[in-house]
């Protein structure tokens, strides 16, 4: 099964109050708030391409199933 495709936030409940607790300062709490996220995920066999997209940044993934690598949040 593959998993192919593109989500898009469809919303955010509470997630100023949740950018707040991670201690997150004000005027990007606000931009992230109006954030149009778009994920979209590309797999062939077991390997992912994954690609996270919004109004200020862009993130590209890419990771095979059973092997290790790094990654950290922002």
């Amino acid at each position: 099964m593959a998993y192919n495709g593109t989500w898009k936030i469809d919303r955010n409940e509470n997630y100023e109050k949740f950018m707040e607790e991670m201690g997150v300062n004000i005027m990007k709490r606000k931009l992230g708030a109006h954030d149009n996220l778009k994920i979209t995920i590309q797999q062939d066999g077991n390997k992912f391409t994954i690609k996270e997209s919004s109004n200020f940044r862009t993130i590209d993934i890419e990771f095979t199933l059973g092997v290790n690598f790094e990654y950290s949040l922002a």
